[in-house]
Order: structure tokens, then C-alpha cells, then sequence
């Protein structure tokens, strides 16, 4: 699935190779919309993992706090039935 939405973004990316104005706040440069487009696209990728990463280590904890919580409370009635 992710080669296929990597070969999509790159015929769409080849066949826009004219060149446009890109106007930020203090420049302005022309670039190829082929570069724009691509490099939007790294961008969105690397962001979308970054967010899924944290996601994940956010899962991971609570998973492992619910555990050590569960834990305890065992601990806890063993040290009762004894």
C-alpha cells in the first residue's frame, strides 16, 4: 500500500514540472512544483510518524502503568491471604 501511494505522489509530482513562486514571509524563490511537492510530501510523512510515535509510547505507558497498578493490588491480596 505504501509503494503504491509513493508511485501515485510521484507521477502527480512528474507531471507538474513547471515552475511556480513560493512567497514566504521575509523571501520568495521559484522552484520547480515537482520539488514543492515532494518535499510537502517528506514533510507530511515525517509528521505523520512523529505523531504516531508519540501515540504509541502514550499507549505503551498507560499500558504499563495499568499493569504495575494491577500488580500491586495482587501483591496486595496475597499479602492478606497469608
Amino acid at each position: 500500500m505504501t509503494l503504491i501511494v509513493i508511485i501515485l505522489v510521484l507521477i502527480f509530482a512528474f507531471q507538474n514540472l513547471n515552475s511556480v513562486s513560493l512567497n514566504l514571509v521575509f523571501f520568495s524563490l521559484d522552484i520547480p512544483l515537482l520539488v514543492l511537492i515532494i518535499a510537502l510530501y517528506i514533510l507530511g510523512v515525517i509528521t505523520g510518524w512523529a505523531v504516531k510515535r508519540n501515540d504509541i509510547k502514550h499507549i505503551v505507558n498507560s499500558a504499563q502503568s495499568e499493569t504495575k497498578k494491577e500488580l500491586k493490588a495482587l501483591q496486595d491480596q496475597i499479602k492478606e491471604n497469608d
